[in-house]
């Protein structure tokens, strides 16, 4: 229950920067928006009856914006946690203004700002602006719902068709090109028989493998969702000889021709070493997904941890990729 005090302080009612020009800010239009109520410098201790308030007032859900620091290459950030912390408050429908005073009263140490935001379909939003284009020489990426461009290789195999879906790698990342640059050239120095693509999202870069000729490609992720987006591409690609088990890394006991990591440089540090046992004497490792303002760090600490040799490194934009091999037995 909502307890009176004197109210102090104030709150403002805003619309985004999303929102149709010439909207009242004291009257903004319901139809097709949510409402977001921005709470700043709440203490620690005001958290749990703060929450509760707004729930009173006919909030949907609330969320604390976390702080994070990383200490080291690894990607295993910890929480900061700090005596002031910021809130977000979601509401279907605006509260009321005697709710927010009163809200307002309760807390007077506190800024609260009412925002109206618009609903929007934003994977139709980001569909609008995903078109074919080249990926690497001589693949392009097609989204599943266009047909190829004019321009786009007549050999039906260099056309790879993409439904993202929840999962990362649809190609236009700069992390997905470099890698794929890395297996175009070197699986055409030398068709290797296996290869096992590690976090392997949309399944792109496998299926890049497989239609330059790799017999046996397996791709492995620990997210249920990018597993099940990868199949359905393939399905799309009408390629069924690429498997996804439902395994980590930790799962695979063969080792294989080459292995591809396109995952975060901390992770990559995590899982160095099964990295590694995956792959065969002689064996070829890329990786990409490696900032470059640590990418000499990385590097050096991956090599002298595994015993690879780093053959090649390239860099896009901030971020670095490279090959990597192992020493034959």
């Amino acid at each position: 229950m909502l307890v009176s005090r004197p109210q102090t302080g104030s709150f403002f009612l805003t619309t985004s920067s999303s929102s149709p020009a010439g909207t009242p800010p004291s009257a903004p239009s319901t139809a097709g928006r949510y409402f977001r109520l921005k709470v700043v410098g709440l203490s620690r201790e005001q958290e749990d009856e703060f929450t509760t308030s707004s729930f009173e007032i006919g909030a949907a859900g609330v969320a604390e914006d976390l702080k994070f620091v990383q200490a080291d290459l690894r990607y295993d950030p910890d929480v900061v946690e700090t005596p002031v912390l910021d809130l977000n408050v979601y509401f279907e429908t605006a509260p009321s203004e005697d709710a927010l005073l009163q809200l307002q009263g309760l807390y007077p140490n506190v800024r609260i700002e009412l925002l109206s935001e618009e609903n929007r379909d934003w994977l139709e939003e980001w569909k609008k602006g995903f078109k074919a284009f080249l990926f690497s020489k001589p693949f392009w990426i097609v989204p599943s719902w266009l047909k190829p461009p004019s321009e786009a290789p007549e050999n039906k195999d260099h056309i790879l068709y993409v439904e993202p879906g929840m999962a990362f790698g649809t190609g236009t990342h700069e992390t997905t090109r470099l890698a794929a640059g890395f297996i175009v050239e070197e699986l055409g120095r030398k068709l290797p028989e296996s290869l096992l693509d590690v976090g392997t999202g949309t399944g792109v870069l496998a299926l890049v493998a497989k239609r330059l000729g790799v017999k046996h490609v397996i791709g492995i992720d620990n997210d249920p969702e990018a597993r099940r987006t990868a199949r359905e591409n393939l399905e799309l690609n009408k390629t069924d000889d690429i498997a996804i088990p439902d395994k980590n890394i930790e799962d695979i006991t063969e080792t294989f021709d080459i292995v591809i990591a396109n995952i975060i440089d901390g992770v990559l540090t995590m899982i160095q070493h099964e990295l590694n046992r995956t792959l065969k004497p002689g064996g070829k490792m890329i990786l990409s997904g490696v900032l470059t303002d640590r990418e000499s760090e990385f590097y050096e600490n991956f090599t002298k941890a595994t015993g690879l040799k780093l053959l090649e490194k390239r860099e896009d934009g901030e971020w670095s990729a490279a090959i990597l091999e192992k020493p034959k037995a």
